[in-house]
């Protein structure tokens, strides 16, 4: 391999690391928006956190994510004065889990609402399908569905969640402060799907640029050796 190639492995390498932009569509009703969200922006994310516990987490948990982790990840990085009031009587390192029993759940909406831990990494277009999912409710065109249980980027369209940020004939005043809503919640959701992405990412780029190092100067020490044998 030649001094070329190593260096198109590199930063081939490097590429990989990057974050990727979830842009597949299929199998939904409309293609996706695109969610503007940043998991590096703790201002999103925190807000995305108020978001989810006061309107997600009625119906939905987070189960994998603890009260405890809250305070530790410095992405969010919340004070314990506050994860204390969110709480309530749950233990420290109880995860996020909504008050709506199971049951209750049966009988409000015929299922149980998915929990959101794992929901942008296992859902074609990751924060996207969220955003786009959150603002497109809409009154169904052949009026076969219940207002608020249609929308088109969910499969099929019919969708047993309700309208949760009430985006359905909203004001067009509205608009802007729901979508920022509907993108800050799915920055929490995304960063929450894997919460140690930045510092893997950060470790990656020091692995990445130590490995380039060490290919320069395992090749120079190649050609000093070599350099007295004629081929």
């Amino acid at each position: 391999m030649t001094l070329k190639h190593l260096w198109i492995a590199a930063a081939a390498a490097l590429a990989l690391n990057m974050p990727s932009i979830a842009s597949a569509s299929e199998g939904h009703g409309a293609a996706l928006k695109h969610a503007d969200i940043d998991v590096t922006d703790q201002a999103q994310i925190r807000r995305g956190l108020t978001v989810f516990t006061d309107v997600c987490m009625g119906c939905h948990s987070a189960k994998y994510v603890t009260y405890k982790g809250l305070m530790d990840y410095p992405e969010i990085g919340i004070s314990r004065e506050l994860v204390d009031e969110l709480r309530g009587d749950k233990p420290l390192t109880s995860g996020l889990i909504t008050d709506l029993s199971p049951e209750d759940a049966e009988v409000s909406y015929g299922k149980v609402p998915p929990d959101l831990s794992l929901i942008v990494n296992g859902r074609r277009g990751g924060a996207d399908y969220v955003y786009s999912l959150l603002t497109g409710f809409e009154h169904d065109p052949a009026g076969k569905v219940p207002d608020g249980n249609y929308n088109k980027y969910f499969p099929g369209n019919r969708i047993a969640m309700p309208d949760p940020l009430a985006w359905l004939d909203h004001d067009a005043a509205d608009t802007e402060e729901l979508e920022k809503q509907a993108q800050d919640v799915a920055a929490f959701l995304a960063f929450i799907s894997d919460p140690h992405q930045n510092e893997r990412r950060t470790i990656g780029k020091y692995v990445v640029i130590f490995l380039i190092l060490l290919t320069l100067v395992l090749y120079l020490l190649k050609k000093e050796v070599w350099k007295d044998v004629k081929h």
